[in-house]
């Protein structure tokens, strides 16, 4: 277990170094003054109104977790759409602060629902489900981005084939999961036991347990193809939210951006986001400039990215707040 953490905390620390490091170059190459002009461009307001966009955008994925959680635990467990949201927060602040920031925060997402009365396997499954839904549509997302790439010439040669073969192998693996849980086979105690876990104690009995915690995700499809369908639907529409916020950004600077321009910029680069560097710090920063050169944006990518990290800051601060507060509170009851 040390060397466990260790290693973790190592990955964690080169990660942030190197991300460090790659934005730090970039900050030089435009310039600090110019970088601080280009903030002052932008103005408060429209930072504000920013970041209303975003909080609209996850108040819906709020919403879609709540959905799944509602349909899984009877009515008395059923949680409060400002305590779900706040939940929600936290777990987004984990994975931005990890370098897996896809998945990273979900653990602290069910831990603090275990903690208002839901039970473990209830609360894994509509975390599980929610995280399924919310990759696979941010997948499929950034798969027509890159195919737009491709048809205008932009992924030609080898930059963009490596992310591309990513996507579809992890697009793969989620049809699987999707097609596997639906249909009740199950898609995790399988997979231990095809890799043969059943030979040690500890994860027959991980199997056993999440065979019985994927029959609560199985339920959740059984008879309800209308459900099934509207959450689909709203995590596209969440996820082409990406598009809409590039747009904002962009008009404030003082450019128009074309829709597809908007959906090149609102995907590609988010590839880095799925990189184990915390954040994608100076990765995600880089892939944007590569794309305003590509696009002939005419603004400092490094100005733009700011913009999106005063956001993010802000939701983190948020949600390490309350996982403190919340986290406070569990250890004095118990």
């Amino acid at each position: 277990m040390p060397n466990r953490r260790f290693l973790s905390r190592l990955f964690l620390i080169v990660g942030l170094v190197v991300g460090a490091i790659i934005l730090y170059w970039l900050v030089e190459q435009t310039g600090w003054q110019n970088l601080v002009d280009n903030l002052a461009l932008f103005g408060l307001l429209p930072l504000l109104g920013f970041i209303a966009i975003s909080l609209l955008n996850f108040c819906l994925y709020t919403w879609r977790w709540k959905i799944i959680l509602d349909d899984i635990v009877p009515t008395k467990q059923r949680l409060s759409f400002s305590r779900l949201f706040m939940h929600r927060m936290s777990g987004f602040a984990a994975g931005y602060l990890t370098p897996a920031a896809q998945v990273a925060g979900e653990p602290l997402r069910v831990a603090l629902v275990k903690a208002d009365g839901v039970p473990l396997q209830a609360a894994t499954s509509s975390v599980v489900l929610d995280l399924a839904f919310e990759i696979t549509s941010f997948v499929v997302y950034v798969l027509a981005g890159l195919t737009l790439a491709f048809s205008q010439g932009i992924g030609v040669g080898e930059g963009l084939i490596w992310p591309l073969v990513f996507v579809l192998i992890l697009l793969s693996l989620l049809i699987s999961f999707f097609v596997f849980t639906a249909s009740g086979a199950g898609f995790f105690h399988r997979l231990i036991g095809g890799l043969g876990g059943r030979r040690f104690e500890v994860t027959r009995k991980l199997e056993v347990w999440l065979a019985e915690t994927e029959k609560l995700m199985t339920q959740f499809f059984v008879g309800k193809s209308l459900k099934v369908f509207f959450i689909v639907l709203l995590s596209f529409v969440m996820t082409a939210f990406r598009a809409v916020e590039v747009m904002f950004v962009v008009y404030f600077f003082g450019s128009l951006l074309s829709i597809s321009d908007a959906f090149l910029l609102s995907t590609i680069p988010g590839i880095s986001l799925l990189l184990p560097i915390p954040g994608g710090l100076g990765v995600f920063e880089g892939s944007n400039a590569a794309m305003f050169a590509l696009l002939g944006i005419g603004i400092n990518p490094v100005a733009f990215t700011m913009i999106i990290r005063a956001r993010d800051l802000l939701f983190i601060a948020t949600g390490v707040v309350h996982a403190v507060l919340r986290g406070e509170r569990i250890i004095a009851k118990r």
